[in-house]
């Protein structure tokens, strides 16, 4: 590595961390997160080098290996030094610097011999494919050898790229690699860190990569000149005939089901005989088991008018009005009960529910062993894979080749390519019906749009004939001779030719495309997310369109990536990423609306902080995913930059086709101003406070009540205000009312009257005071909760950070909203204070600890329950840690251990609750930039 030496210059996140980096490299290992495209890799070599030890690389994929090599060439090479024979790209036989992919290690550990990896998963089934592995004793064999040659090598640095949501087997080959090598420097680099994840996945993770130690966001990029400014776009469209045909179809027949199943006396006496519901006393522990399932039987029963047993309810702890309306989604629990789940209980009603079953397998309501009446896969990858995104991409193309000219580098992204679908001549016009990469391309070849179009993907390029130039003037610059490449016409279009490489040069087809597409020979280039979607570097790219399924926010977030870099050939870029959502405009309630619910018919939005206030399908539903992560502009007059899909701002969008028509409408003015969308991204960036960044919040239109805020100390108020009026009336009582014959006699009874009050109601009015000194809002109260998180993880280790530099920060908007935050702690610690936090406002159906409050007035008796987070409730000491802060902070309330006899009544009742609420409390992780 003697002749390693950076040949460009820092940015300053780079530099920050390279001027810490004996600091941050102290625990053995370096963790860094910043977004795609802001020069991880470079940062990641440099650091190596550094270090100076022989390393060995994982990357997930082909192509992001062989960007290491490449960018180690270009930028820590002389341009006179000759190729190193010390670079490798085999475990097997390691050199000084060995790149491999995560699969090529477990390959190896494996046995298997040694093979050339797939470049990409484009085609369906590939993912179906599964390796067969070797016989334990050769794994182990396998596995020895790699080590005992890594270990001979003296590798001692491990750098990781974007070692998340790995498969087990690669899991498994990593974490015995770290071990058998002692104690390596680890360094890991990642876009996306797995915050979706669960507990146990994340320590894994952090198990492997260790604790983050720098982490910047896409403004704080955007600010320092790192990335370009760019927006998100969606184009909506309806259905196509044919599938809103189907669609309608579908629903047409599970409502006339649902209108049978409710009709029917049999059915319903199947449900009335089941012995939970005849005898719950005697089935506690079978109904804690499933209580969705009892939740709906019960559901069901009082839709139908049902007087449901006393008993029943008690055992629920809720009264009749209480229980929610009947919905689809209960009624998906309830079948899904009696046919699969809890059929052994319903042997005597086997020919009633064996009739249901056929008719829910007739309309094709049934998938893998589940009902699914709402939105079974087939509706989904109907809306998903809609040919009508196809006419959108025509618009979105369209439109940008008109706006940007000569300038437009745009990239479409799709999930498979359907090479049976090209063309076997001019004649051969197929009608199109699937979405894919050949489907894409021909249909931009058909709409007559002026562009220079392209495919790439692992097995099939296609370019423009009158590029060949170029291209030859590329390899030329690579040193790949003519006869090396081999040209054939596209048997339907005398316009485009077919590229192939021969033999080792093949690793540079995407290279020498790239190339072909910055300079220019192609201006519209579609290929597979599989192969481009990760990794790539095409820094001229100024226009995505992501024409793929995913929903992942990790994988969308990295293709989203490949647009917003800077381009050093263009200063002024500015990036549009264009999504594409098929809304579903009718909803399976409005055919029967009758049964659903006494209060209300229409299908509201599950997120309260959504401001569409209706559910516009799965499609919609996967693209509101994906925004999760993505931190961008709002519509506003005033842009902020925030994360989440509600900064698209069509709250007040109409959902109809002239509605549609409309967004789309406003959306392709936006787009085509970017000289617009830079003056926002400069307003946004340099309108907060001096010191801004992007600030993690938990936002819930809930806080504990009844407890916490101004509700409680009405309660304890108006308590008060009940027992002086009892007392000042039995006071007045105790004397005639003719035996008060002064002034002064009146002044004595009032003085005994009051003399009372003050004994019995003062103590009451006095907590009621300090609850509302303390607590005096919802963000108070909100605060208070937060504050009991914070200080028990403080107390386990979880949050390392000294409790008088961190705080808690709560604040409430005009619409009810209450944002909570954790100030002056670190990544991993924010994190894991909101993840607990969260499961106190919405919490799980199955917590270890509960905490019970009782309140009464007069006649009326409320009970509120609260779960302890899990994180908390492994442990009872930590438990009871929580439980008297809890008390100290929040109010009285008593620590219940729901695995004990007593405890899992308690649990009953508290799932019972949260039923009835999980469609009203909410909470959401967003992120600002303040």
């Amino acid at each position: 590595m003697r002749n390693l030496a950076f040949q460009g210059t820092w940015r300053a996140y780079q530099q920050k961390i390279l001027d810490d980096l004996a600091n941050l490299i102290g625990d053995d290992g370096l963790h860094i997160v910043a977004a795609p495209g802001s020069g991880k890799t470079i940062l990641g070599l440099e650091v190596m080098r550094r270090l100076g030890e022989a390393t060995l690389i994982l990357a997930p994929s082909k192509t992001i290996r062989d960007q290491w090599a490449q960018r180690l060439r270009a930028m820590f090479l002389p341009a006179d030094v000759a190729e190193p024979d010390w670079i490798s790209h085999d475990v097997r036989a390691p050199g000084t610097v060995t790149i491999i992919t995560y699969h090529a290690l477990h390959a190896a550990f494996s046995g298997r011999a040694s093979e050339e990896e797939i470049a990409d998963s484009e085609e369906e089934d590939n993912d179906r494919a599964q390796s067969v592995e070797a016989g334990k004793q050769e794994t182990d064999k396998a596995r020895k050898k790699i080590i005992a040659k890594l270990r001979e090598g003296n590798v001692r640095t491990l750098v990781l790229d974007e070692a998340h949501h790995l498969r087990n087997e690669w899991w498994k080959a990593l974490t015995m690699l770290k071990e058998a090598l002692g104690k390596p420097t680890v360094v890991a680099l990642t876009a996306t860190p797995p915050y979706d994840v669960d507990p146990q996945e994340w320590d894994r993770y952090q198990a492997l990569c260790g604790p983050i130690d720098g982490e910047i966001s896409v403004p704080e990029l955007v600010l320092q000149g790192d990335l370009c400014p760019h927006q998100d776009y969606v184009h909506f469209s309806l259905p196509s005939t044919l599938e809103a045909q189907k669609l309608a179809e579908f629903r047409a027949q599970v409502a006339d089901f649902i209108e049978t199943l409710l009709e029917s006396a049999e059915f319903k006496l199947t449900i009335l005989h089941h012995p939970w519901i005849m005898q719950p006393i005697g089935n506690v522990e079978h109904i804690l088991d499933d209580a969705r399932f009892f939740s709906s039987m019960l559901i069901f029963l009082n839709a139908q008018y049902v007087d449901l047993p006393q008993s029943t309810l008690d055992i629920l702890g809720v009264k009749a009005r209480e229980i929610p309306d009947l919905t689809l989604e209960w009624i998906e629990v309830l079948l899904n009960g009696v046919i699969y789940t809890h059929r052994d209980d319903f042997q005597d009603a086997e020919r009633t529910i064996r009739y249901q079953q056929d008719r829910l397998r007739e309309i094709k309501a049934v998938e893998h062993g589940k009902v699914r009446l709402t939105d079974p896969r087939s509706v989904q990858k109907l809306l998903v894979s809609s040919v009508s995104k196809l006419n959108a991409i025509v618009d979105i193309t369209r439109l940008e080749s008109a706006s940007m000219r000569d300038e437009l580098r745009m990239v479409i992204l799709s999930d498979y390519i359907r090479k049976d679908m090209l063309p076997t001549g001019p004649a051969d016009v197929p009608p199109i019906e699937r979405m894919g990469v050949v489907p894409i391309f021909e249909t931009l070849r058909r709409s007559g749009v002026d562009l220079k179009l392209g495919i790439l993907t692992g097995s099939m390029v296609l370019i423009p004939a009158g590029s060949k130039g170029i291209l030859d003037e590329i390899a030329d610059d690579l040193g790949i001779g003519a006869e090396h490449i081999r040209y054939q016409q596209a048997a339907f279009d005398a316009g485009f030719v077919s590229v192939e490489l021969a033999g080792e040069r093949g690793r540079n087809i995407v290279h020498m495309i790239t190339e072909l597409f910055g300079r220019g020979g192609i201006t519209v280039l579609v290929g597979t997310q599989a192969l481009l979607g990760e990794g790539w570097d095409a820094p001229s790219v100024n226009t995505l369109i992501l024409a793929s399924t995913v929903g992942s926010y990790v994988l969308s977030n990295q293709m989203r990536g490949r647009a917003i870099r800077i381009d050093p050939q263009a200063p002024q870029k500015a990036a549009n990423v264009w999504h594409l959502a098929v809304i579903d405009p009718e909803k399976l309630e409005q055919r029967i609306p009758l049964h659903f619910g006494r209060k209300s018919t229409d299908r509201k939005a599950p997120d309260p902080f959504d401001t569409m206030t209706i559910d516009l399908g799965s499609d919609v539903d996967a693209l509101k995913r994906r925004f999760y992560a993505f931190e961008g502009l709002s519509f506003g007059e005033l842009p902020l930059i925030e994360s989440g899909f509600q900064r698209l701002m069509l709250g007040t969008a109409r959902w109809d086709a002239r509605g549609v028509d409309d967004i789309n409408k406003m959306m392709e003015r936006r787009a085509t101003d970017r000289k617009a969308l830079k003056a926002s991204w400069h307003s946004a960036l340099h309108s907060k406070r001096a010191v801004a960044r992007m600030q993690e919040t938990l936002e819930s239109n809930y806080t504990p009540k009844g407890l916490v805020n101004w509700n409680t100390t009405k309660f304890l108020f108006a308590q008060s205000a009940a027992l002086a009026g009892l007392i000042l009336d039995g006071v007045l009582q105790g004397f005639e009312v003719t035996d008060i014959r002064s002034l002064q006699q009146l002044e004595s009874v009032l003085f005994v009257a009051f003399a009372l009050l003050a004994i019995f109601c003062l103590p009451g009015a006095f907590k009621a005071g300090r609850l509302l000194f303390r607590n005096g809002s919802l963000e108070g109260s909100m605060k208070q909760v937060g504050t009991t998180v914070l200080e028990t993880l403080h107390h386990m280790g979880v949050i390392r950070t000294e409790l008088g530099k961190v705080g808690v920060e709560a604040t409430l908007d005009q619409n009810g909203i209450i944002y909570c935050r954790l100030e002056g702690a670190t990544t991993i610690e924010r994190s894991r204070f909101l993840d607990a936090l969260r499961e106190v406002l919405v919490p799980p159906q199955n917590p270890r600890y509960i905490l019970v409050r009782s309140s009464k007035l007069w006649r009326w008796k409320r009970v509120d329950y609260h779960a302890l987070p899990s994180i908390i409730g492994r442990k009872k000491e930590d438990a009871i840690y929580f439980a008297q802060l809890w008390n100290r902070y929040v109010g009285d309330s008593e620590l219940v251990y729901t695995r004990s006899a007593e405890g899992r009544l308690t649990l009953l009742k508290f799932r019972a609750k949260s039923f009835a609420s999980a469609f009203t409390r909410k909470t959401d992780r967003v992120s600002r930039w303040e």
